[in-house]
């Protein structure tokens, strides 16, 4: 089942030009293009008359018009032109709430009134100089909430990723257990990593910090910080105030599902620091992100295919790291029943 209420991640806003773009969110197809003057629209992407895919059409104006036989709707997801006809059809397609936010697209699936853009999630965005960043994207074979298990529980860094992330994040992330805490629609993670590698240098160590937040309905937003050693101590182990860090990283995912068993995954890795110096850094990094993210599709669509297989009914062993896998499942099925309540 999926969350209807909610904004979801279309794509990066630089995917959307010319041409509409049609992408298949919750099992509802939504195309998005934008009008003669940059304005970004969003409507589903099957046009009235043969159900031909409206993101194979053609933008004309404040208009798009289905390429297969020539049906024209404007903004509102009316029908303002068909070939042969006087008048144009009495018909229209559904239109969604969208917005452009820190470099996302955002699309609202539920009903139109409904759509809150304060629940839209602050992102870092990727157009910031001083925050350089570079974006990528994968498809899972997978549930969903099997990636945001993978996003609330990073302990599996250590084992998934042994020799990518777990190496340059310089961390022990299945030892180090972080505070978990519960706001609204969102669970966020902190934790102080002390006598870690910094990334740049192993053999110096450092204190490192990690905070992230996974906001519903699946975006994961981190910094991390490196320090001089003691920095965690001095800090009193909360989150560090006051202190220049030597090594600044920053992230920003979101997952969207495609199907019950398909799922979009967007994501940007970089870093905060001189954009004149730092091009090779970030194309390093997202390297390694690459890598990292394509061992977790192969984990996680593995396990998919378990799951496939296995009594929904059958017990599963709880772990301490379970915390927060089981919080956010929490917070998405009481999110679920309230829209159903409706």
């Amino acid at each position: 089942m999926f969350l209807m209420e909610s904004w979801y991640v279309f794509g990066w806003s630089y995917e959307v030009a010319e041409k509409p773009v049609g992408r298949v969110i919750i099992e509802q197809p939504i195309v998005v293009w934008r009008n003669v003057d940059g304005q970004i629209h969003a409507a589903e992407d099957r046009c009235p008359h043969r159900h031909a895919p409206l993101s194979f059409g053609r933008v004309e104006g404040n208009h798009l018009r289905c390429m297969y036989h020539g049906m024209t709707f404007n903004e509102a997801g009316q029908c303002v032109d068909a070939p042969l006809m006087a008048e144009a059809p009495k018909c229209s397609i559904r239109t969604y709430p969208v917005v452009e936010k820190d470099s996302w697209i955002w699309v609202w699936t539920g009903a139109p009134e409904n759509a809150d853009e304060s629940l839209i999630p602050k992102a870092w965005g990727i157009d910031d100089p001083n925050k350089p960043m570079r974006s990528h994207g994968i498809e899972y074979d997978a549930h969903y909430q099997l990636i945001h298990d993978n996003l609330c529980d990073l302990s599996h860094v250590d084992f998934v990723h042994e020799t990518t992330l777990k190496v340059a994040s310089g961390a022990d992330w299945s030892a180090t257990e972080p505070n978990i805490t519960a706001s609204g629609r969102s669970i966020k993670y902190e934790r102080w990593f002390v006598d870690a590698a910094l990334p740049s240098d192993t053999s110096v160590r450092v204190d490192a910090w990690s905070t992230y937040e996974f906001v519903v309905p699946g975006i994961f937003i981190l910094y991390g910080a490196r320090f001089p050693a003691g920095t965690a101590e001095k800090c009193g182990y909360q989150a560090p105030e006051g202190v220049t860090p030597l090594f600044e990283n920053i992230e920003q995912q979101a997952v969207t599902p495609i199907s019950e068993t398909k799922t979009a995954y967007r994501y940007a890795t970089g870093l905060i620091m001189d954009a004149a110096n730092v091009t090779d850094q970030v194309k390093a990094r997202m390297e390694v992100v690459i890598k990292t993210f394509e061992e977790d599709r192969q984990i996680i669509e593995a396990q998919q295919k378990i799951w496939a297989l296995t009594d929904p009914e059958m017990k599963k062993q709880f772990l301490p790291q379970d915390k927060g896998p089981t919080m956010m499942r929490r917070l998405m099925a009481k999110l679920i029943r309230e829209q159903e309540a409706r």
